[in-house]
């Protein structure tokens, strides 16, 4: 990440010598598991409600001695459910198997813990109803099934909430020249590509990429123009220091790789290019406090000129250094308004709809070499946003010459193709 120096062509920010997600979708399922428990046999009468023809909620009864119970609505709006789904009050009604649910206040269950008769049946979420809750604090929400002539119950597969864009709240950070340090957990969906030169012993950093689902990553489509095989590759999620390794990042052999089909490297046109991690479990890089994916924009994603977006990398602290940053580095650059990313502003370059402008008007931050392939994030409703891919760029920090990303949003229907052919 960057600083000011003198006229150079543009240049690509890298070396070239050297299960996707939307806020709202996208969490892979777990597996089907049938379980019994006999802490769930056990009868506490308490709440039953019916539901009426206006779609309003009632008390049946009340437990002897008791008062009548306010029994809340289900929410059809809710559509996954967060942390353990403790909370959630969605209508989903499947198990991981295909099974319908039981109704909470199924003449079966009478001798049951966990039914629509508990005095806390409210409290719970619990009434006549079959939809799958969590009342009992278990690992996700789950309901009564009958398989065959047994009673027993199942875990439910009601999505999971997306927690892309989501991070550790930050701590006290050191501004250098040309950004700031970064711990990787400020930036979980940093990934450092490394490659395997069939005649250099060793791995070699190569550029950075975007975690935006379990098993893929973005990254910029010139980091392969030499035409690497995919078993050239490796990908690490989770890593602070460029060529340390971390005991809780998380490594990957690429299983296959796709450079957008129209890739101009003359004028770095849809420069964007989708790898496929290599695992042999269903899902591939594990959800920690620094391993996570960024949010894909919606279509409908607008964000005005002059939003402060972040950019992070291992790339050269200075324009003409030879070493890239041993440290995972930030900054923080504005989108630039389309009026002020044309070609007469970046040296007569060619300048296309598929790209955006963004840089730090106090010409502090700026991507650099080496930073290629990485994120350009920005906030919204407290998720960050894959809103550019770090691309090309006159210099490094140069005074009014913004950085230019290719635009994310451009390529949706491309990713989605990809990503599920």
């Amino acid at each position: 990440m960057r600083g000011p120096g003198t006229e150079v062509p543009p240049s690509p920010r890298g070396t070239r010598a050297s299960g996707i997600l939307h806020p709202d979708h996208g969490a892979a399922l777990p597996k089907p598991l049938l379980k019994q428990d006999p802490t769930r046999d056990n009868l506490r009468f308490g709440c039953d409600v019916e539901i009426t023809q206006d779609g309003r909620q009632t008390p049946m009864s009340a437990p002897a001695g008791g008062s009548n119970c306010d029994c809340s609505m289900p929410d059809t709006t809710v559509k996954c459910y967060k942390d353990a789904g403790v909370t959630y009050r969605g209508t989903w009604s499947m198990t991981d198997s295909g099974t319908e649910c039981l109704n909470w206040n199924s003449n079966g269950l009478m001798d049951r813990k966990y039914s629509s008769r508990r005095e806390d049946a409210a409290e719970l979420g619990l009434g006549n109803h079959n939809y799958c809750r969590n009342p009992d604090n278990d690992s996700k929400p789950w309901c009564h099934v009958l398989k065959g002539n047994q009673l027993t119950w199942e875990y439910c597969n009601v999505p999971t909430c997306s927690t892309c864009g989501l991070r550790q709240r930050r701590g006290l950070q050191y501004r250098i020249k040309g950004g700031s340090y970064a711990d990787i957990a400020a930036h979980p969906w940093q990934a450092a590509i490394f490659v395997k030169y069939r005649r250099a012993p060793g791995e070699h950093f190569l550029c950075g990429g975007i975690l935006i689902g379990s098993c893929w990553v973005l990254s910029a489509a010139h980091c392969f123009e030499e035409g690497f095989s995919a078993n050239q590759l490796k990908i690490v999620l989770g890593r602070t220091s460029r060529a340390t390794p971390e005991d809780n990042e998380q490594r990957f052999q690429v299983k296959s790789y796709t450079v957008h089909q129209r890739y101009d490297s003359e004028n770095f046109d849809n420069d964007i290019a989708l790898l496929q991690l290599n695992s042999d479990a269903e899902d591939c890089a594990i959800e920690t406090d620094t391993v996570r994916a960024a949010c894909l924009p919606t279509p409908a994603l607008h964000l005005p000129a002059w939003t402060e977006c972040e950019i992070s990398g291992y790339g050269r602290n200075e324009e003409f250094s030879p070493f890239y940053s041993e440290h995972l580095k930030e900054g923080h650059v504005r989108l630039f308004p389309a009026s002020q990313c044309t070609t007469q502003h970046l040296g007569n370059r060619t300048v296309t709809d598929n790209m955006l402008c963004a840089g730090d008007t106090r010409n502090l931050d700026d991507a650099c070499k080496g930073d290629s392939g990485g994120p350009l994030v920005c906030m919204k409703d407290d998720r960050m946003y894959l809103i550019g891919i770090i691309s090309w760029g006159i210099g490094c920090g140069r005074k009014d010459i913004p950085g230019v990303y290719t635009n994310v949003s451009r390529y949706l229907d491309w990713i989605q193709d990809n990503t599920n052919p």
